[in-house]
């Protein structure tokens, strides 16, 4: 993987500046220095407590999508919004300009790029087609794929907070590798080639949040000349990021749970 190709696909921030400024420590350390070949998928604010500062990285990014909790800014039926989210929330909005709010608001929800090598990649927060874009079987993503377009070879998602990788073949077999499995599969920080004959769907986890049992920040690598990917786990300061959310005032439970990657 030649990391001058390369994009990095981040999401799910969720105001943790600890958990981001680690995860571009380590793009620097390996080389990787053009913050427009950033992608950010979508859920810079919401759950913590540092929106002005992830906000202020996000906006130097070659792409930023919106999420629903970008959404959730302008929420017309907060009762929809889970409380521990809308306290997060409105404690955001304290903090954010009218112009803050204004550009998170405008972030387009998809984004679609051909490669020079003529890989069409597309971008979104959510995998389509299924409920509230949970991909949790082969099921959910035999009928995912029917949202992404026959023409894209790799779609990246966020939302779900756990890292995945999600396959058709031209046969329409589907596989489907949570991080888990892609753990033993693969192996975190290793480099994945990616078959130009399937179509794929990668969750490329959280950065501020992670849900899928492991702790530290996740974001991919995607070798634009290579097509190949690799899920970087990256460790950061969670005691900090817990004692902000702490003096924030916001819910135990959003601080609690970043320990526990869930």
């Amino acid at each position: 993987m030649e990391i001058s190709r390369c994009l990095a696909i981040v999401s799910d921030i969720h105001c943790n500046e600890e958990a981001l400024g680690r995860c571009l420590s380590r793009l620097q350390l390996m080389g990787f220095e053009n913050p427009k070949k950033i992608v950010h998928l979508g859920d810079a604010i919401g759950y913590g407590a540092k929106p002005k500062e992830v906000l202020a990285k996000v906006r130097t990014f070659g792409l930023a999508l919106k999420g629903n909790h970008e959404d959730y800014l302008k929420a017309s039926d907060p009762k929809k919004v889970n409380p521990n989210a809308l306290k997060a929330i409105e404690f955001n909005k304290g903090l954010l300009t009218e112009e803050d709010i204004n550009w998170l608001l405008s972030l387009p929800d998809e984004q679609t790029i051909t490669t020079q090598a003529g890989y069409k990649l597309k971008f979104a927060h959510y995998a389509p087609i299924v409920d509230y874009g949970y991909v949790e079987n082969k099921a959910d993503v035999e009928r995912s794929f029917v949202g992404v377009g026959d023409d894209v070879h790799v779609m990246f998602v966020g939302h779900t907070h756990k890292a995945a990788l999600m396959s058709m073949d031209e046969k329409g077999r589907a596989q489907y590798l949570p991080g888990e499995d892609l753990k033993k599969t693969f192996g975190w920080d290793s480099p994945i080639q990616l078959d130009p004959a399937q179509r794929y769907i990668i969750n490329v986890g959280s950065v501020g949040q992670p849900r899928d049992g492991d702790p530290r920040a996740s974001f991919v690598l995607y070798d634009m000349g290579e097509h190949s990917i690799r899920f970087i786990r990256v460790d950061y300061s969670i005691d900090k990021t817990q004692e902000q959310i702490r003096e924030a005032g916001l819910p135990a439970h959003l601080s609690d749970r970043l320990s526990k990657g869930e």
